[in-house]
């Protein structure tokens, strides 16, 4: 009899608390307003989370194709407690870029995944900005670091009407949104600024001002910069701030797969930096872009393959090859999410909302890596409708708070 009591018991505990071993049940999203429902079918094929053979694992199933999902040790805290169900709080009831319902999600123009799955992930249009410092290394190809660089980030996207009064009236209908970079350190660097406008119409490409300090001018950039390296960096303009499909590029949508993370690419091993908390989106179903110069037009690499999440629309991996095949450069990218980021208050923001996060770039070519992070988030940081100019880079500010 006491054995019999001592099971109900057990059982009923298993019952009320939810726990996501019971029976294999499917775990479920904790979004802000209760669970958020797993999506049953992506991309045309089925899809499910159920609990792993071992306590903290999950299998994921997408068609024919599986994935046992364990938590990493780099991971942001609610991912690591609510497992690959954790995506499910972007598939529905978001605004954009989230507003297409799953079972359309598949049939949006490249074009349209592109902007949703980099631009929209980097600058978010349902926040009034964001302030953030941009931690900077690059790594030799022994090892050894060659340097560490501090940027400013400050940045606002205007889709759908957001953030109209920090515009001129006749830029409203063009503008898409702006960024602004500052560097903060090593010393040679500190000072040089940019701005980066960037515009709704595909044919019109980014405008950018640079401003040197030793010389104390702004001057017009080219507007073929996309590709060139963002200063001091080993990314380019492209991975940057040039993040709207572009006018020189041809977008395809050529396939679907459910991405795994490899732990043998820079960004997912063991070693890789990882108390930088982030969000990689091992276990979503992405979209795979691939990306071409337009006939005539000579670029940095031949063909390009972008791998976007269908939930959660974030870019998560890139791979960019020459002209004869071989690989250039392969790219990690996580996000970082509200849960890391300040409200004016003091608060911490709602955990959906996202920003750039994290990029870890193996360049094939060079050996040289590059590994790049956020901290010091602010969303909604009170900017005054005057910051995005170049009378913000002539006065060198310092640091983050400037405005104030």
């Amino acid at each position: 009899m006491k054995r019999l009591r001592s099971t109900l018991i057990l059982l009923l505990l298993i019952c009320v608390g939810g726990s996501s071993y019971a029976a294999g049940a499917a775990p479920q999203a904790q979004g802000a307003t209760g669970a958020a429902e797993v999506p049953k079918m992506i991309a045309g094929k089925p899809y499910s989370i159920t609990p792993g053979s071992k306590p903290g694992t999950y299998l994921v199933k997408w068609g024919d194709d599986s994935f046992t999902w364990e938590a990493k040790p780099w991971y942001e805290d609610t991912l690591k407690q609510q497992g690959p169900a954790y995506y499910a709080q972007w598939a529905s009831g978001k605004p954009f870029p989230w507003d297409t319902p799953m079972d359309q999600r598949d049939k949006l123009t490249p074009d349209d995944i592109m902007d949703r799955c980099v631009a929209w992930t980097y600058y978010g249009p349902y926040y009034k900005g964001v302030a953030d410092v941009w931690n900077n290394l690059v790594v030799k190809p022994d090892g050894s670091l060659r340097e560490t660089e501090h940027f400013m980030e400050l940045y606002m996207a205007f889709v759908g009407g957001q953030n109209q009064d920090y515009l001129p009236q006749d830029q409203r209908a063009e503008v898409s949104h702006i960024y602004l970079w500052i560097a903060i350190d090593p010393e040679e660097v500190r000072g040089q600024s940019g701005v980066t406008t960037d515009f709704y119409k595909r044919d019109q490409r980014p405008q950018d001002t640079w401003y040197t300090p030793t010389v104390r001018k702004v001057r017009r950039l080219a507007g073929a910069v996309s590709k060139q390296f963002f200063p001091g960096t080993i990314v380019r303009y492209e991975d940057v701030s040039h993040v709207r499909a572009l006018p020189d590029l041809d977008y395809k949508l050529v396939g679907f797969e459910l991405y795994k993370g490899d732990p043998t690419v820079h960004g997912n091993g063991p070693a890789d930096y990882p108390n930088v908390k982030r969000v990689d989106g091992a276990g979503e179903v992405a979209a795979i872009l691939e990306i071409t110069p337009k006939p005539g037009v000579s670029w940095w690499y031949a063909k390009r393959k972008i791998k976007c999440g269908m939930e959660s629309a974030a870019y998560l991996e890139s791979e960019e090859y020459d002209e004869k095949g071989q690989a250039q450069r392969h790219v990690v990218h996580a996000i970082i999410t509200g849960s890391q980021g300040k409200l004016p208050d003091g608060s911490a923001a709602p955990d959906w909302y996202q920003t750039w996060g994290a990029l870890f770039v193996d360049d094939k070519k060079s050996g040289f890596k590059g590994d790049m992070w956020l901290d010091q988030l602010q969303f909604n940081p009170g900017f005054p409708t005057t910051i995005f100019s170049n009378d913000t880079l002539v006065r060198e500010p310092r640091k983050l708070g400037f405005w104030k």
